[in-house]
């Protein structure tokens, strides 16, 4: 069994199951999308030679018939799905809870047909199905051991915190392949020259810069999106400029990695660090 739920940019949505008018009756573009294979011949040597490879864009079409007020709930399906418009494809099955965004190539109705039949064709740029939430993972030197109040009297007194040396967090990744991640720097005292390592490989994505208290540095390493910003009492600035030569946007690899990082001058323990990331699937 499986739940399924269109929303468009303003949040309306079409949900399919009990009490709704909606009967899921087609689904195709569940499945992994074809792969453009890239190649060369070259002389002397029989077939060809391998260069690249990427996914295509992915093609959904939901089919689902009206069950009653066909009339009435054709125009609500207007409402929520319009031609050429954002639209947004939840999707929960018994071991993927996942979402994937896409826009309305077309909209086909049986007008005459006993029971009207309503086909939408969603074309996916990007063709993974992401994890309904995302995946947060943080290296914190300050390690809170106090969760709920209480009046003591113990003598030592007790500890509600302690200060960790540990600069490294091991990452997994669920999904299918690779992806990128929102890397986010918080700093609780000046420091600069802030890097971040991938512990194995020894990637790298680092900042020749200085940042100040309470700065909120966001590095986005996502396909598509890839950026540097400083949030700093409340302006946003773009720190592109600032990346250290030598820097890769760093990705996590489908078996996940350890990530590990420093700062140039000042102590370790003055910067937070908080990997996000969206576990991505090919198919359903």
């Amino acid at each position: 069994m499986f739940n399924l739920t269109l929303e468009n940019k303003n949040g309306d949505q079409l949900t399919f199951g009990q009490n709704s008018p909606f009967t899921i009756t087609d689904i195709q573009g569940l499945n992994p999308p074809a792969a453009t294979i890239n190649t060369n011949e070259v002389a002397l040597i029989d077939g060809a030679r391998f260069n690249s490879a990427k996914l295509q864009m992915r093609t959904i079409n939901v089919a689902f018939a009206i069950e009653y007020s066909a009339a009435y709930n054709r125009i609500e399906v207007f409402k929520v799905l319009k031609s050429k418009q954002y639209v947004k494809l939840y999707y929960n099955g018994d071991y993927r809870d996942v979402w994937i965004e896409g826009y309305i190539q077309s909209i086909d109705i049986t007008y005459f047909d006993m029971k009207q039949v309503v086909t939408c064709a969603i074309l996916c740029p990007s063709p993974y199905f992401k994890e309904a939430q995302m995946i947060v993972n943080e290296i914190n030197n300050i390690i809170n051991t106090f969760h709920f109040p209480f009046a003591s009297t113990v003598n030592p007194e007790l500890v509600f915190g302690y200060l960790s040396n540990d600069v490294s967090v091991l990452i997994e990744n669920d999904g299918d392949v690779e992806c990128g991640m929102v890397i986010e720097l918080y700093v609780r005292s000046a420091v600069s020259n802030p890097k971040v390592w991938n512990y194995i490989s020894r990637e790298f994505i680092g900042l020749n810069y200085s940042l100040q208290t309470a700065d909120l540095v966001t590095i986005d390493t996502r396909q598509g999106q890839k950026s540097v910003t400083l949030l700093r009492n409340g302006v946003e600035s773009n720190l592109f400029n600032y990346v250290i030569e030598g820097s890769t946007w760093l990705q996590l690899s489908a078996n996940g990695d350890t990530f590990v990082y420093e700062v140039g001058t000042g102590n370790n323990a003055d910067l937070a660090v908080t990997f996000k990331h969206d576990n991505l699937y090919e198919g359903v």
